[in-house]
Order: C-alpha cells, then structure tokens, then sequence
C-alpha cells in the first residue's frame, strides 16, 4: 500500500515536470508557425522582394546575364553580333583573257568567323582566310588586318574561269553572296581567209583585225612555220599595227619566193590566234592552180560537152561548105 502511493506520487511528479517542459517548447512551436504565415502573407504582398534563383548583377538600369547565356543587347565589340555583308556593287566582273580578275567582298562585324571563296559550278573550296585551298596557284586571298575587304585573285585568267563564285562567312547558317566573272576572248581574223596563192616574185599582204578586245592589245606577233618574223625586215618583211578599239596589223613581204609558202599567224596578246596557209607558185605553173590548183569532175565534164558541140559545128559547117563548092548551091532540107 505505501509503494502504491510512492509510484503514484511519483508519477504525479513526473507528469507535472513534463508538463513543465512541453509548455514552452509548444509555445515556440506555435510562435514559429504564427511567423512563417506572417511571411508568406509578406511575399505574396510584395513578389519583388523574393531573391531570384538565379543571380544577376545590375549596372544602372540593365541587368547582366551570366556568361552561360549572353544577352541579346550585347554590343559588336562583344563578338555576338551576326556578320553582314557591306556595299558590294560590283559582283559583275569582265576580265579579258589572260588578264587578272579581282573579286572584291566587303564584310562587317566579321569578329572570329572565317571568310572562303567557293567556285561553284564545281564547290570547289578556293581560300580559306587568308590560305590558298585549293592546288591551282593562280587563285590567291588578299586581306589586309583591320579592313573589311575580302578579295579573290585569278591570275592568267583562261576561259574556263567564267563562272560564279561565292564569298561565304563561316555562320551558322552560313552567309554568302554571288560574284559573277566574265573571261572576254579577243577575236583575231585574216581577212585574206584560210588559203592565199601568189605567184612568185609577187607582193604578200596580210591583213589581220583584232575585235572585242577590253583593252587594245599589247602586242600583235607574226610567225610563219612557228617562228615569229615581226622584226625581219632585211629579208624584205614589214610590219605595221594601228592599236585601238579595234585593232589593224597588217604584214607585208617583198619579192614572195617559193620558201615564204607554209602557215602564217597573227597573235595578238589575250586573244587566240588566226592563221592562213600561203602558196606562192612559180610562173611555169598551169593557171589553175592559182585558184586552189584542183578542177572539180564537174568542171572536167563542162568542157568536154562544150568541147563536143565545138567540133560537131565545125564538122557539120565544113560538110555544108564541100557540098556548095562541088554543087553551086547549098543543100536544103527536102
């Protein structure tokens, strides 16, 4: 009975010591929740006082984005600007044969793309920067450091050069931009044509003209057999040529011999050659050969019916004459 009334005592003891201890823990429990609610309600109040998630650092009025992602309204000098091409007027270029083509392409705000020359009827890769790509050195990249200026060079252009030709920056999509090139060939021509005959100790002349030239010609060479004779004059050879938009050269040789026959050339410089064959015939030669030295069968057979009725006329003339002589009168027809 008194160890009954001890525990119960006890436990009466300890009840109010634990009592003692929860009241304020439950009091702050209830102070923190009563706080925490009177934040949320701040929040929603006031969305602008909620630090971001995501930091950003603030100059004047603009905000700068981490450098994970740059913003939109970063400058040229920053290098996120899109190149574009500047005034390129002239993307028709006409070059004479032979001649140096240059392709000019103005490019802005380039910052560190790249800059190539593409033929295109091929897509073959031409320069690259400022490297040559491509095995044919006649294709070069000029670039001078801190213009804007990105040119393609050809030199000793050839006809098959004309084309188009693109100036690509290295974006992504890639830019480009069409360049036509237009490789002019001059058109010398012999008026005297492709066969000339003379008799021997006569006058050779030759005339050679020179059209759709860009430029006159520097140059206008003479050969005969391949060797160039412009400067021959003691063998009695002269050569006279009157530049300009159309271009006159004219050759003359004295006293033509037997070995000034063969195959005679005019070459103007850009422009492909023209050529005749002479043959200077001696006087015992027959009179057809200065007019190619070959008769047509049809010719052949001309003359022998003209020759046919020639001698029937005669034949039948001298028949009618012998009858008047022996009869007085002539013979007519019953």
């Amino acid at each position: 009975m008194f160890l009954v009334s001890k525990r119960m005592l006890f436990n009466q003891q300890d009840s109010e010591r634990m009592c003692t201890i929860r009241l304020p823990i439950l009091g702050l429990v209830i102070v923190g929740c009563v706080l925490g609610h009177a934040v949320c309600r701040q929040e929603e109040r006031h969305p602008d006082l909620v630090p971001s998630s995501r930091p950003e650092r603030s100059f004047g009025n603009d905000k700068e984005e981490p450098p994970s992602r740059p913003n939109s309204h970063l400058t040229s000098g920053d290098g996120y600007n899109q190149p574009y091409f500047g005034n390129n007027t002239d993307r028709n270029v006409t070059v004479q044969l032979g001649k140096t083509a240059y392709l000019n392409c103005k490019i802005n705000q380039l910052g560190d793309r790249t800059v190539s020359w593409v033929r295109q009827h091929d897509l073959h890769i031409l320069t690259v920067g400022s490297y040559t790509y491509t095995s044919d050195q006649r294709f070069k990249s000029l670039h001078l450091e801190g213009t804007t200026d990105w040119t393609l060079k050809i030199q000793y252009t050839k006809k098959h050069d004309s084309g188009i030709y693109e100036c690509q920056i290295s974006t992504e999509p890639k830019l480009s931009l069409n360049y036509t090139l237009n490789v002019v060939v001059a058109k010398a021509v012999i008026i005297e044509g492709e066969k000339l005959y003379i008799q021997s100790g006569s006058i050779i002349n030759l005339t050679c003209v020179i059209t759709d030239n860009k430029d006159p010609p520097i140059y206008v060479f003479w050969y005969h057999n391949g060797k160039m004779i412009n400067y021959e004059t003691d063998k009695g050879i002269e050569v006279v040529t009157d530049k300009g938009p159309t271009t006159v050269s004219k050759l003359r040789i004295e006293n033509a011999k037997s070995s000034n026959s063969g195959n005679y050339s005019c070459s103007p410089s850009y422009s492909e050659p023209a050529n005749i064959t002479v043959h200077v015939l001696d006087g015992d030669k027959p009179a057809a050969m200065h007019h190619g030295q070959h008769t047509s069968q049809g010719s052949i057979i001309t003359c022998n019916v003209v020759l046919l009725l020639i001698t029937w006329f005669l034949a039948h003339t001298l028949c009618l004459e012998t009858s008047y002589n022996l009869r007085g009168v002539w013979n007519q027809p019953s």
